[in-house]
C-alpha cells in the first residue's frame, strides 16, 4: 500500500514538473504549487511564501480555512523567515511549544503542527509550508517530497526570470531595430532635402565666385558680390530650418501630456487676432467628441497655429473665409481636423511636395514653405500622421492622427 502511495506521489511530482514548465509567471507557479504541496503530504493547509526584501510575503495558500494570504511579516518574526535565513527545513509538531512561532498570528487559525522547507537552499527566495489541524510530526518522506517540490519550484522561477530577461532583451532589440529604421528613413529624408534645397543655390554661388574671379572690372565684381548675398541668406535660412527639424526629431524634452484642444485653439486665435480681424474670417470649432489630446503642448500649439495661419494666409478673394476646427476619435485614435474654403491646392501636381521644405503653392509675400514642413515633423516625431484633401478654388482639409488612446 505504501509503495502505491509513493508511486502516486512520484507521478504527482512528475505531472507538476510538466505543469510548471508551462507556467509563464509567478502567479501561475504559486497556483500550481499551493495545491500540490497540500496533496503530497495530506496536510490540511499549504502556503507559498516569497521573500520580499526583509519581509515574508504569503503569496498564496490552499487550506481548510483562511491562513495569511496577502500578508507580510518581518523575516525575524516569522517561521518562514527562519527557514529562509537558516537555509534549512523545519518540523514543529506543536506550534505552541516552540519559541520561534508567533502565537498571536497562529491562534486564530486551525494550525497545530507544521513543516516548512526553503525554496532554493543556497540562497532561499521563498518557502513552502504545510499545516495540520491535529498534532502531526512530519516524516522524512513528507519532508523529502516537500523539498523536491520546492527545488522544482526554484528551477521554474529561475526559468521564468531567464525567459523574462530574454523577452526584455528581444523587446529592446526590436525597439532598437525600429529606431535604426526610423533614423535611416530620417537620414534619407534629410539627404534628399539637402540635395534638393542646397544644390541649386550652391551651384549659383560657385558660378558667381567664378565670375568674380574671372572679371577684371571692379564694379562688375562688386555687382557679383552683391548677387551672392541673397543666395547666402537662402542657404543660411535653409540650414537653420533643417537644424530646427533635427532638434524636433531628437527633442527628449517633448513630453506627452493631456492638453485641452480648446486651450490651444484659443491661444492660436489670440496670436492671430490681427490677421483674423483683417481677413474678417469666421472661425468655428467643435471639440465635443474629444476635448483633450495626449501630446506635447508646445507641439500642439505650433500645429494649430501654423494650420490656422496658413488658412488665413491663403484665403480666397472671392468669398468670405470660413475655417472649422474639430476633434474626434476613430479606431482608437484621436484626430484633429482643420478645414477652410480658401484657395486650395492642386494635389495632382503637388501631392508629393505638400510637406516638403521651402515648397509654396501660391504667390504670397510671406510664403516660406516652412510651416507645413515643420508641422509634419512635429507630428511624426510623436508617431502621428498628417494628411490633406484639397481642390483648387474650393479649400483644404488637414487631418491629423495625433495619438492612440491608451484605453483601447
Amino acid at each position: 500500500m505504501e509503495s502505491v502511495k509513493s508511486i502516486s506521489k512520484t507521478e504527482l511530482l512528475v505531472n507538476t514538473v510538466q505543469k510548471l514548465s508551462l507556467a509563464r509567471n509567478i502567479g501561475e507557479i504559486t497556483d500550481i504549487v499551493r495545491k500540490v504541496a497540500r496533496r503530497i503530504t495530506g496536510a490540511d493547509g499549504a502556503t507559498f511564501v516569497l521573500r520580499d526584501g526583509s519581509l515574508c510575503y504569503y503569496a498564496d495558500e490552499d487550506a481548510i480555512s483562511p491562513l495569511w494570504k496577502g500578508s507580510r511579516f518581518p523575516m525575524e518574526k516569522c517561521i518562514s523567515g527562519w527557514v529562509m535565513m537558516n537555509k534549512k527545513h523545519v518540523i514543529i509538531d506543536d506550534i505552541y511549544a516552540d519559541d520561534r512561532i508567533p502565537k498571536n498570528a497562529y491562534s486564530p487559525t486551525f494550525v497545530k503542527s507544521l513543516a516548512m522547507v526553503p525554496i532554493r537552499k543556497l540562497d532561499p527566495i521563498g518557502a513552502i509550508g504545510n499545516y495540520w489541524a491535529s498534532y502531526h510530526n512530519a516524516s522524512d518522506e513528507e519532508i523529502s517530497l516537500l523539498q523536491s517540490l520546492a527545488d522544482i519550484t526554484a528551477v521554474s522561477i529561475e526559468n521564468i526570470e531567464i525567459r523574462n530577461n530574454l523577452e526584455d532583451k528581444l523587446n529592446e532589440r526590436t525597439q532598437m531595430l525600429g529606431q535604426l529604421k526610423k533614423q535611416k528613413t530620417q537620414l534619407e529624408e534629410f539627404t534628399h532635402i539637402i540635395a534638393h534645397n542646397m544644390r541649386a543655390p550652391l551651384s549659383n554661388l560657385l558660378l558667381l565666385a567664378d565670375m568674380i574671379k574671372e572679371s577684371e572690372n571692379t564694379s562688375e565684381k562688386l555687382l557679383f558680390i552683391d548677387q551672392q548675398q541673397p543666395v547666402l541668406n537662402h542657404i543660411h535660412e535653409t540650414f537653420e530650418e533643417l537644424i530646427e527639424a533635427i532638434h524636433i526629431k531628437n527633442d527628449f524634452s517633448a513630453v506627452r501630456e493631456y492638453v485641452e484642444f480648446e486651450q490651444c485653439f484659443n491661444k492660436a486665435k489670440d496670436l492671430l487676432q490681427a490677421e483674423i480681424k483683417m481677413s474678417d474670417a469666421v472661425i468655428t470649432s467643435d471639440f465635443s467628441q474629444s476635448d483633450t489630446a495626449y501630446f506635447p503642448e508646445k507641439y500642439l500649439n505650433s500645429v494649430v497655429f501654423n494650420l490656422l495661419s496658413n488658412s488665413i494666409k491663403y484665403r480666397s478673394p472671392e468669398r468670405k473665409l470660413e475655417i472649422h476646427v474639430t476633434s474626434y476619435k476613430r479606431d482608437g485614435w484621436t484626430y484633429l481636423e482643420i478645414s477652410d474654403n480658401g484657395l486650395g491646392i492642386d494635389l495632382e501636381k503637388n501631392k508629393d511636395k505638400i510637406f516638403m521644405l521651402r515648397k509654396t503653392f501660391h504667390q504670397h509675400p510671406d510664403a516660406r514653405g516652412f510651416g507645413l514642413f515643420i508641422t509634419k515633423t512635429q507630428i511624426e516625431a510623436m508617431d502621428g500622421t498628417i494628411e490633406v484633401k484639397s481642390n483648387p478654388g474650393m479649400g483644404s482639409t488637414f487631418t491629423i492622427k495625433l495619438f492612440k488612446n491608451i484605453s483601447t
